[in-house]
């Protein structure tokens, strides 16, 4: 089977759930699906980190400014680009499955990556006049895939809900996105700026890199897989998630609420007229919804106090009573969704660049 490349969890909308999911669905394909799956958390908050690692790993990983030496934070890997550098390092020390219990590989996050904001945006502006060192930089994640890919069968990314420089550098590098959604309106409105920050910076994309090839073709042939040639490669739309809203009792009923239940029909018409042209290669519209993620309630503040996923959570960790059914209803809901991701996925990975 081919590798199925690199994957990124991405919405404008905070407080939607997105790195629970991210997470989760993380360590639950690398169980069922016995796959090598790297995690690299490209959000400043680190809350990916915060979730997957212990709390003595993390505590020591930031409490010096040169971290662990068996595991590079995103900030070492990025260093070179802080110094001015375009040229990122073949290798990088990363955290294995044996560090934490989601049975996953990890690039920490890193605070100190959101200094990178001003020096990205300032070379995309190069890159835009068509200079190659912007151009490059532009790429970081490009080129850093270019390392990483041989080593995983999946690398997925969890970002921050930015629409600026650092994620759309990101969004560079990868070949797909998923994007999970609240119930809300404002999930609604951020599918649209998503859409056309997307479509924004792809079109700027492949006019800079034109006069990039113009000014800088020879000199460009020298950096092959590290600078993308075409943003049709890039970040392509694999599926989305709309977290469900809690319902309200009556009379020992369950009421779906009139509000929510009209933005839930609005959802799908919104992804295919705002994401459609985004959608990767073989796959139709109706194909990229995965699935509603369930409320999970007292599930995920246990989850990330024992730094485990939901799925593995036992008595051990506190899990009791009617969680236990709360944690069935979960574990159903992923195993569906990470079936459908898989075949989307699947699907598009034999023609991925």
């Amino acid at each position: 089977m081919p590798a199925l490349g690199s994957l990124c969890f991405f919405n404008n909308k905070g407080g939607v759930g997105k790195t629970t999911l991210a997470c989760n669905v993380a360590s639950y394909i690398a169980e069922t699906e016995g796959l090598n799956v790297l995690l690299i958390d490209g959000d400043p908050q680190c809350n990916a980190t915060q979730l997957v690692l212990p709390d003595d790993t993390t505590e020591r990983l930031y409490e010096t400014a040169a971290g662990l030496p068996h595991m590079d934070t995103l900030k070492q890997v990025l260093l070179p680009l802080l110094k001015g550098d375009a040229s990122l390092e073949a290798t990088h020390k990363v955290a294995g499955p044996e560090t934490n219990r989601f049975g996953i590989s990890v690039i920490p996050g890193h605070p100190h990556v959101a200094l990178l904001e001003d020096r990205l945006s300032t070379n995309w502006t190069q890159f835009m006049g068509g200079d190659l060192g912007g151009a490059r930089v532009s790429n970081w994640n490009t080129q850093l895939l270019s390392h990483l890919k041989p080593h995983y069968d999946l690398i997925i990314y969890d970002v921050g809900p930015s629409l600026g420089a650092l994620n759309r550098s990101i969004l560079i590098g990868v070949d797909y996105f998923l994007a999970p959604m609240g119930c809300d309106i404002f999930s609604l409105i951020g599918i649209e700026n998503i859409a056309d920050w997307i479509a924004q910076w792809r079109n700027y994309y492949d006019q800079a890199y034109g006069q990039v090839v113009a000014r800088h073709e020879q000199t460009l042939a020298e950096y092959t897989g590290e600078v993308r040639v075409s943003s049709s490669l890039m970040a392509r739309f694999v599926g989305y998630t709309v977290q469900q809203y809690i319902t309200k009792t009556i009379r020992d009923q369950k009421r779906a609420t009139a509000a929510y239940e009209a933005i839930l029909k609005k959802i799908p018409d919104e992804i295919a007229t705002s994401l459609r042209q985004f959608v990767a290669p073989r796959l139709t519209v109706d194909e990229v919804r995965l699935g509603d993620v369930p409320h999970m309630f007292s599930l995920v503040p246990l989850a990330q106090t024992a730094h485990t996923p939901i799925h593995k959570l036992t008595g051990r960790e506190g899990l009791s009573g009617g969680q236990y059914q709360q944690q069935r209803q979960y574990q159903e809901f992923i195993g569906q969704l990470t079936a459908s991701l898989m075949r989307n996925l699947r699907r598009t990975a034999d023609i991925r660049a």
